[in-house]
């Protein structure tokens, strides 16, 4: 895949995923500045209304204090009577003239119009002069202004009521308890009341939230009631929380979506670098044994070409190595496509796993020796039979052996050395070769993946190797681990559990 097209579809989901983050944050925050906008509407409203609530009981108070005012409101209630008394009286007549219409009709047999009854007039409110009316107003409004001027700001608030229409009046806003509230004067002054919550006055008086008290005193002094809110009141956004957790899931989901989809088509970039390079060494190790295969049979068949036994010797020992090369190729390549199809079949024997060791070295000396190298053997496990593949643990012994050599840039030393417990035995394999990087230690067994050595290319091979050994360790319930340092050498450690050991795990599983 073109790594530019690869940029730019990361580039374009990358700018997608964030213009969408950016859009549902915008979309949040003007979703709770219009919640709060209208919860401090709503707050607004319900000290609005205990306001006009507080005056308008105050003023019935009053009216009902003075004599003319209550001569009025008598005056007021007889009216109301009256004309209540007058809807009966109509609605009475209105039933009994259809009654009467109706009974006409079913005798005559054709409607008439029924004949005009008497007319039943309202009765009329009982005037008031306008002498009388005029001393009544002047009356009330001189002793509201006089009380307005002589009466304390205490008197004139019951500090139960006022607790009682807050908590009704806050409740229906969405507040809950926890509020403070008080009354203040222009200039921050707090005006102490019998049951009132002020808390702290400062920043009480500092309230955003606050209304006039008697707004429509033509004379006196001005107070204000102020509410304090508490700082956990989220009721706003109590009806939010669904929304912005399901906002939340699912740009976490997309954001976790759009990981895995560039981590994989980066994997996917990385596997396919990794067989381009597998198709050309391949290529190149194929191409080399069969190459020295050729020129050998010719220079055997050739006959003007002097044949000495030990030239002879020569050619076929030199086409039995690289047929042992190209069969070795082979095998990789086999043993990838059994580890990829998961079809790595185990025929458990009971085995001694010292004598598996000592043939491996045995036939892996030769090998060895041709670079001045030597294999040093301890095997110090004093329970050293197992069950288990005795390919598969060959193979994987050939193959750390193989690495150690190939990865060797002076004459190889390579020791094996073996330790036993009561679950199983250790097989720990030491070089001197060019070591591994830390960070490369966990990559090592990934299939096809072989480490950086730059232009460095006298080490052939494809990256299955370690991929496989890694696989048998595991298809026999045990571990691999490595500890290697660059220029100082490599150690792997190898435990393979008894058999009842496997048992146990495979119960476990």
């Amino acid at each position: 895949m073109d790594k530019r097209l690869i940029a730019g579809a990361l580039l374009a989901i990358s700018i997608a995923l964030v213009g969408l983050v950016v859009i549902q944050g915008v979309w949040i925050r003007k979703t709770i500045a219009l919640k709060e906008a209208q919860f401090a509407h709503g707050v607004d409203n319900a000290l609005f209304t205990v306001s006009e609530r507080l005056e308008r009981m105050e003023r019935m108070r009053e009216v009902q204090r003075h004599r003319s005012g209550r001569r009025l409101l008598a005056r007021i209630d007889r009216l109301r009577a009256e004309q209540l008394e007058m809807e009966a009286t109509l609605a009475a007549a209105e039933a009994e003239e259809m009654e009467l219409a109706t009974r006409d009709t079913d005798l005559q047999g054709s409607p008439e119009a029924p004949p005009p009854g008497p007319m039943v007039s309202a009765p009329s409110a009982p005037e008031v002069g306008p002498e009388e009316y005029e001393e009544l107003v002047t009356d009330m409004v001189r002793g509201i202004l006089a009380s307005e001027l002589t009466r304390d700001v205490r008197d004139r608030i019951d500090a139960q009521l006022l607790d009682s229409l807050l908590t009704a009046e806050l409740a229906a806003a969405g507040v809950g308890v926890g509020f403070n509230y008080g009354v203040f004067t222009p200039t921050g002054t707090w005006i102490e009341l019998a049951a009132e919550h002020a808390g702290d006055t400062a920043a009480l008086a500092r309230s955003p939230f606050r209304e006039r008290l008697f707004r429509h005193d033509v004379a006196g002094h001005t107070y204000y009631l102020n509410v304090l809110l508490p700082d956990d009141n989220t009721s706003f956004t109590a009806g939010l929380w669904p929304m912005l957790v399901a906002s939340g899931f699912l740009i976490l989901l997309i954001a976790l979506a759009f990981v895995l989809a560039i981590r994989t088509l980066l994997r996917q970039k990385r596997l396919n670098d990794i067989r381009n390079d597998l198709v050309n060494n391949l290529t190149h190790e194929l191409k080399t044994p069969i190459s020295t295969i050729s020129l050998a049979c010719e220079a055997l068949a050739d006959p003007s070409m002097p044949k000495t036994e030990q030239q002879v010797r020569t050619y076929t020992t030199m086409i039995r190595d690289e047929n042992k090369r190209l069969g070795s190729l082979v095998e990789n390549v086999l043993q990838s496509a059994v580890q990829d199809s998961g079809r790595m079949v185990l025929k458990p024997v009971d085995l001694d796993l010292h004598a598996v060791i000592q043939d491996v070295v045995r036939s892996s000396t030769i090998r060895v020796s041709r670079r001045n190298g030597r294999i040093d053997v301890d095997l110090g496990a004093e329970i050293h039979g197992l069950k288990g593949d005795r390919i598969h643990l060959t193979n994987l012994l050939y193959n750390l052996i193989d690495n150690a050599v190939k990865y060797t840039e002076k004459e190889p030393r390579i020791r094996i050395a073996t330790f036993s417990d009561d679950e199983g035995i250790t097989v720990r394999i030491s070089d001197n070769g060019i070591g591994i990087p830390a960070s490369e230690h966990r990559k090592i067994f990934d299939k096809l993946y072989r480490v950086p050595t730059g232009n460095l290319h006298n080490a052939k091979g494809f990256g299955l190797g370690l991929s496989y050994v890694k696989s048998v360790v595991d298809r026999h319930g045990g571990r691999i681990k490595v500890e290697s340092t660059p220029g100082q050498g490599t150690t792997f450690h190898i435990f393979l559990p008894y058999e009842h050991v496997q048992a146990h795990q495979a119960a476990g599983r």
